[in-house]
């Protein structure tokens, strides 16, 4: 007997799960939200390795007050990516799996992303704590070189998901079986920091019609918006004065 298609269930298209936000449709699923995210972050990193070339090139070293930020940010960025993936691995792959099997690549991308991404982290930190600006050419060609590797297998990893793992979930699971069995033990093991990130680059209006389309209780919502402000303030901000501006 064929299983059950419950992709009625959804009360929202599978098109809005996976197209970006936009004026029109600014919330969008919690399942493209953190892809989202996550790409805005790698689009970040890259500006910054952009910055640090050019400085070092230019015979500046990076500062101090550089270090410092880039460090925050890439150190919380990078441990919500492993987070992502964590929860891929041990939340969301063993329970679909009880109904469809998972695309063998985009469970073997892990491994490869995981690697790239601990050698990633560690040569960003002895790039961040070297003060001599020939070693600091050095260490940035190799972080540079990894990141090139990062960068678009990350990408095309969230939109194989996307494009492959999100329609057979929807066809085979309820939104409410979702909502219970997956997203709701993902969103229990968020940080201040991961709800950060996660939020960072919504508007206010778009954050409001992403908590009425998700159902989030009012003082919940505030508690998330604090922790977002936060995050921008104390880690966000930072970074983009002393990292994606070219005045140093």
């Amino acid at each position: 007997m064929a299983a059950q298609d419950h992709s009625s269930t959804w009360t929202h298209s599978l098109e809005e799960d996976v197209e970006p936000a936009s004026a029109a449709n600014p919330s969008k699923a919690c399942w493209y939200r953190a892809h989202v995210a996550l790409r805005a972050d790698l689009t970040a990193m890259a500006g910054m390795l952009e910055l640090f070339t050019k400085q070092v090139d230019g015979n500046k070293a990076i500062t101090r007050e550089q270090a410092a930020a880039a460090d925050k940010y890439v150190t919380t960025t990078m441990k919500f990516l492993h987070h992502h993936h964590a929860n891929e691995d041990d939340i969301a792959t063993p329970y679909l799996s009880t109904r469809f099997n998972m695309d063998e690549k985009i469970c073997a991308d892990h491994k490869r992303l995981e690697t790239l991404m601990e050698a990633y982290s560690g040569g960003m930190k002895k790039l961040l704590a070297s003060t001599d600006l020939q070693e600091q050419r050095t260490l940035l060609a190799g972080v540079k070189a990894t990141f090139a590797e990062l960068d678009p297998l990350c990408r095309q990893h969230f939109q194989e998901e996307e494009t492959v793992a999100m329609p057979l979930m929807r066809k085979h699971f309820t939104l409410q079986e979702i909502e219970k069995n997956v997203v709701a033990k993902i969103l229990r093991g968020m940080g201040p920091d991961d709800v950060g990130d996660y939020f960072r680059t919504l508007s206010k209006e778009e954050f409001r019609s992403f908590a009425k389309q998700e159902h989030i209780p009012f003082f919940i919502r505030w508690i998330l918006q604090w922790q977002v402000a936060k995050y921008k303030k104390n880690i966000w901000q930072p970074f983009e004065q002393q990292c994606l501006t070219a005045a140093h």
